[in-house]
């Protein structure tokens, strides 16, 4: 007789390619959900204009207390030291407190082809309000120890401050500066 022999359970045959297919679906699906967890986003697509910070950008420092008479400016303190090739320098203002945790971290290296003077302004935070700041370090690597770091705006026990950097007659001029704050 012609009689095929069915097997009514064939189905489950092809139910572990299902089962493996769904499972890694899930698994991709959860693994963009963990990256995407770890974004922070901000449901606009711009900072509101009054949380932009208005900061006047430092070119010349000496031109700045010329055209602020009254405002007094804090130096940062000072620490000198030799690198591997040029030297290094350490600006420090304020101390740690209880508490108080690293609210930003701002770092740049420049390379040019004659010495020049080289001026950065660190702004934190860039816009809103931060934390209460606490305690600054800046270190830097250049080809000499000539320069400074001013406070412009804000300050310890502030929630904003806006440093100036200087670096004279340079080649080379690398920054890491550590902004530690509290709630």
């Amino acid at each position: 007789s012609n009689c095929k022999s069915v097997n009514k359970f064939s189905f489950l045959s092809k139910m572990p390619r299902f089962y493996a297919l769904i499972g890694f679906t899930l698994c991709a699906l959860l693994a963009v959900s963990v990256v995407s967890a770890g974004i922070v986003r901000d449901g606009s697509i711009e900072i509101a204009p009054e949380k932009v910070r208005q900061i006047t950008v430092v070119k010349d420092i000496n031109e700045f207390k010329k055209n602020h008479p009254g405002l007094s400016l804090v130096a940062l303190k000072k620490v000198t030291g030799q690198a591997r090739s040029g030297s290094t320098v350490e600006y420090k203002l304020g101390g740690r407190v209880d508490g108080d945790t690293l609210v930003a971290q701002i770092a740049d290296a420049f390379n040019y082809e004659d010495a020049k003077d080289v001026t950065v302004q660190l702004t934190y935070p860039q816009a809103g309000t931060g934390s209460i700041v606490t305690y600054v370090l800046i270190h830097c690597e250049a080809d000499s120890t000539e320069g400074n770091a001013y406070v412009v705006a804000g300050g310890i026990g502030q929630r904003f401050i806006s440093i100036v950097l200087e670096s004279a007659s340079t080649k080379t001029f690398f920054y890491n500066a550590q902004i530690y704050g509290s709630s």
